[in-house]
């Protein structure tokens, strides 16, 4: 047996709220619907540890939650109760998908925790410096494109690494307990995890990639994983000590939702 099957993980996913338990590995159904006039298409997700129905949307769009045994007739019946809400969020997460579709470049100003900085590439030692509101990016040669983004990637990694360790090392102190290890990650559907393995250490992964989002935001995700070291479950007890660590964590939490797609993909 390998080292990562022997942890006990669970993770906070980019874009939804998480769920308890492991889902049955069930295929998902793809789905029509029309809600006001529109045809909206969306996926039926089921699984063997639900016990009520949800709807969750984010970039992949709309999907239903239910129990393995759902009636079709009540997902639409949810899914029609809520059209308002549906019709909303599928418009606010079709206008950040937009903004996204052109990939960033170094022309672009570039989020560093929550603010917009224009960046300038300049040759020299590889670094990253930010001058008031400028951010400054030296490499050996500014005029090689896969290169720039290369050692810019690293050097936004290194940041977070250092102030992802300190807000870590904030939360465990408040939550009194130790501070688990640090492991950066890029996962492509996970804010942030936390792993246990058989002598009960812990360790955290935090997605480096928020680094460019405010840190009220990446201080809502640390909490959450440092909130996993006492309850490795999403129970209510786990939410009461998010709540405790961060009390307006939900309106962190949808903040972080609306933003995820528009973040630049280095």
């Amino acid at each position: 047996m390998n080292v990562l099957s022997r942890l006990l993980q669970l993770d906070l996913p980019l874009f939804q709220a998480p769920t308890s338990g492991r889902p049955q590995a069930v295929p998902d159904e793809p789905r029509v619907i029309a809600i006001a006039g529109q045809v909206v298409h969306y996926v039926v997700r089921r699984s063997a540890r639900r016990r009520t129905l949800g709807l969750v949307i984010d970039a992949k769009g709309l999907r239903a939650l239910v129990p393995l045994r759902a009636r079709q007739a009540e997902i639409e019946r949810l899914i029609q109760n809520n059209a308002r809400w549906v019709a909303t969020k599928l418009r606010e997460w079709q206008g950040a998908a937009s903004a996204a579709t052109r990939a960033w470049t170094p022309a672009d100003p570039l989020p560093l925790f929550g603010h917009p900085l224009p960046l300038k590439v300049a040759p020299g030692r590889a670094g990253l410096a930010r001058f008031d509101d400028l951010l400054i990016l030296t490499v050996p040669r500014p005029e090689a494109g896969e290169a720039v983004i290369r050692v810019l990637r690293e050097e936004l990694k290194s940041i977070a690494r250092m102030h992802f360790s300190q807000r870590l090392s904030h939360y465990s102190a408040a939550f009194g307990v130790a501070t688990p290890d640090l492991r950066l990650s890029r996962a492509e559907t996970r804010w942030g995890s936390c792993a246990r393995d058989r002598e009960g250490n812990h360790r955290v992964s935090l997605n480096w990639r928020m680094v460019h989002l405010d840190t009220t935001l990446s201080d809502y995700v640390i909490a959450h994983e440092i909130a996993h070291v006492k309850h490795m479950h999403h129970g209510p007890r786990f939410w009461s000590a998010v709540a405790r660590l961060v009390p307006d964590y939900e309106v962190r939490r949808d903040a972080m939702r609306r933003l995820a797609a528009a973040l630049p993909q280095l």
